[in-house]
């Protein structure tokens, strides 16, 4: 699914921002995040009613793939004025970066602008 957007395009600047935040950190598997980051193109939405994306990266040696063993492998946490509104969470799937999910609490489906929210990363 695409909604007329070309798979294998550059990220929006909105997914750069958020993936640049999942991405961050001094961890070791963070830097193999990052290096994946480089290489990686958008890989068309997840589904139709949500801003969830996936992420299209292309073989890379061993020893660029990130150990991972399920779960999300970094969450960020979103907030508007102090109310949880949900967590964005980037997942690895056989050592590659795969997707971002947006994870809501309540009614709040949509991710509001950047701009509206808070944003911290969870460890």
């Amino acid at each position: 699914m695409s909604r007329g957007r070309a798979v294998g395009s550059a990220f929006s600047p909105k997914e750069q921002t958020l993936l640049d935040l999942l991405c961050c950190g001094t961890q070791h598997h963070r830097d193999l995040a990052r290096e994946q980051l480089r290489a990686a193109s958008w890989g068309g939405y997840e589904f139709d009613e949500c801003d969830c994306f996936l992420i299209s990266v292309p073989p890379l040696p061993e020893a660029s793939r990130i150990s991972h063993d399920g779960g999300p492998f970094s969450v960020l946490e979103v907030s508007r004025a102090g109310e949880g509104l949900g967590h964005l969470e980037l997942w690895v799937v056989d050592g590659y970066l795969h997707s971002v999910d947006y994870m809501t609490f309540g009614d709040h489906e949509k991710l509001p602008a950047l701009e509206e929210v808070s944003l911290e990363l969870l460890d």
